[in-house]
């Protein structure tokens, strides 16, 4: 035998001893999960979208890696309570959570108590769900086009839980980009209370996800104005970008690009750090077989909820670009504009 025969064949056999412990691997941590119980923990409250999120991806994944998920809400803190119990628990891989990528991100970088975290060293696993923000406004607001927001002499009013509420920050990035005079009025209680202010006419209208406002803006009489990203919604074909609608400057819109690369992390799964590699690979082909199943898809669109996996390399990514895209002097500026610039 020759030489570069030789090595020929011993490459195929350690090829094949690779194959085969890989094998060995995935089935040691299948076996891991049979008959196992483990927590799916979400942000969301009992009935909401993420708890339907939740419910739907866990039965889904149960049947897929044979052990016993139990949803769990914890609403209270923005989701950092869930994040919390998430992040300290046991790294056998036996605790998820669903919560929303974009207010991971940002509690962090705008440095809200309670983070005590890394978003750059978490273990993601997937998206379950993406979703591009839309400013949406009442029935009784002047505002037709984005062209009237900037040629009305008046202040627009947008509405927000909270200056950090993964929304009212976005206001803020639309009136710095825009231009305009705005006023962002906070301390509503969830989405009721401000679609009641908005038919009132206290507010304009607010930012919110395109998949919200899909589902109870038109029966309302209100109307999206603007799609936050690049490319136009899915729901709402019709509808101008704010790229299209507004000539704007270099830096408005690298604002706008930044804060669209979040928000479209839209809802993620993690497990917690210091997980075994092979369990957190396990996981992540279980649930890219789970979340674009067919049958997922469509229990989800009975709902009015989409499905939008994207891996955990490409949730990574997005994070990464977060988390660097801005240097110092311009997160310091971002944050003022955020928080402090449109609230008196």
């Amino acid at each position: 035998m020759s030489v570069i025969d030789l090595k020929r064949v011993l490459a195929a056999v350690a090829a094949a001893g690779a194959v085969a412990a890989g094998a060995a691997a995935a089935h040691a941590d299948a076996a891991f999960y049979q008959g196992k119980q483990g927590r799916l923990f979400t942000m969301g409250s009992p009935g909401g979208g993420y708890d339907t999120y939740t419910r739907t991806v866990s039965a889904f994944l149960e049947k897929r890696i044979g052990a016993k998920l139990i949803p769990t809400n914890e609403p209270a803190a923005g989701g950092m309570i869930a994040m919390n119990r998430t992040v300290n628990a046991t790294p056998d891989g036996l605790t998820l959570l669903l919560t929303g990528g974009e207010g991971l991100v940002t509690a962090q970088l705008y440095g809200l108590s309670g983070v005590n975290y890394d978003v750059r060293k978490q273990i993601f696993l997937a998206r379950v769900s993406g979703e591009d923000k839309v400013a949406l406004v009442g029935p009784q607001s002047p505002y037709k086009s984005v062209a009237d927001m900037r040629k009305l002499d008046r202040q627009a009013l947008w509405a927000g839980s909270g200056k950090a509420d993964n929304n009212s920050d976005f206001s803020a990035i639309i009136c710095y980009a825009l231009g305009i005079k705005c006023k962002i009025i906070v301390g509503y209680k969830g989405t009721g209370d401000m679609n009641m202010a908005i038919q009132r006419a206290e507010v304009d209208g607010r930012v919110i996800s395109d998949e919200s406002a899909a589902l109870y803006g038109p029966s309302s009489g209100m109307r999206v104005l603007t799609i936050l990203a690049r490319k136009r919604s899915e729901k709402f074909p019709d509808v101008p970008t704010i790229f299209e609608a507004a000539k704007l400057a270099p830096d408005a819109e690298r604002l706008l690009d930044w804060r669209a690369n979040i928000a479209s992390l839209g809802r993620v799964i993690l497990t917690t750090p210091g997980t075994p590699r092979e369990r957190v690979d396990y996981l992540r082909a279980a649930l890219a077989e789970v979340l674009r199943d067919p049958a997922f898809i469509a229990e989800m669109n009975k709902v009015n909820l989409a499905a939008g996996y994207l891996s955990a390399d490409d949730v990574q990514a997005s994070v990464e670009k977060a988390m660097t895209t801005l240097d110092a002097k311009g997160l310091a500026e971002m944050k003022d504009i955020a928080l402090n610039r449109y609230y008196n």
